[in-house]
């Protein structure tokens, strides 16, 4: 009978610790849902303590004192009301072209996009600036002309970086065009090359 009381024992026993270990997963899963709870709290009270030392720090906005300065583009010097004095042979720059135009010189395709300004004397500007408006196409199809039958390496390539060529032959048909004599350069200051046959 003692045998029988002994195996009991270590089975009730057995049991027993069966029974802790439901136990245990359960304790986790209580601490499990209240972290959550836990971690919002100590964020809430994280968040009213900072706006609170916002508001006591910060106070209200102020004023900041400011000097106003007259834009340069008024036309009026500082005070006199009168105009700046421009003198006449003052350079101006005048747009002339924006656009894109095809090369298919050395068996390539080649789309460049250009843009092209012009100087001139600023007497005679708006009669320049009155005739490149007038005479837009022709403009426009002129030096899409050029830029098709010049060579690839002349425009922007290796072997003119300036484009001088470019910039003499728009010259020369603009003399032509608007009048000698009236424009002083030709400037360049985007042409740059696509290929578009890959």
């Amino acid at each position: 009978m003692s045998e029988k009381a002994e195996s009991k024992a270590p089975a009730a026993a057995a049991g027993d610790k069966g029974h802790g270990k439901e136990e245990k997963p359960a304790a986790k899963a209580g601490l499990m849902s209240k972290t959550p709870v836990i971690l919002g709290g100590v964020m809430l009270i994280e968040a009213v303590i900072l706006i609170g030392g916002f508001k006591f720090i910060g106070g209200t906005p102020r004023s900041a004192a400011a000097v106003e300065i007259a834009p340069e583009s008024s036309g009026k010097d500082a005070g006199d009301g009168k105009s700046p004095a421009v003198s006449p042979t003052a350079p101006v720059e005048l747009q002339l072209v924006d656009f894109r135009a095809p090369n298919h010189q050395n068996g390539r395709t080649f789309i460049y996009d250009v843009s092209m300004f012009i100087t001139c004397k600023a007497a005679v500007g708006d009669k320049v600036k009155d005739l490149i408006s007038t005479r837009d196409a022709l403009i426009k199809d002129r030096v899409r002309t050029i830029i098709a039958e010049m060579d690839p390496d002349k425009l922007g390539g290796g072997s003119e970086p300036g484009l001088e060529t470019l910039r003499r032959q728009v010259k020369y048909q603009l003399d032509q065009i608007i009048g000698d004599g009236l424009i002083d350069e030709v400037l360049v200051p985007r042409c740059i090359a696509f290929r578009t046959d890959y």
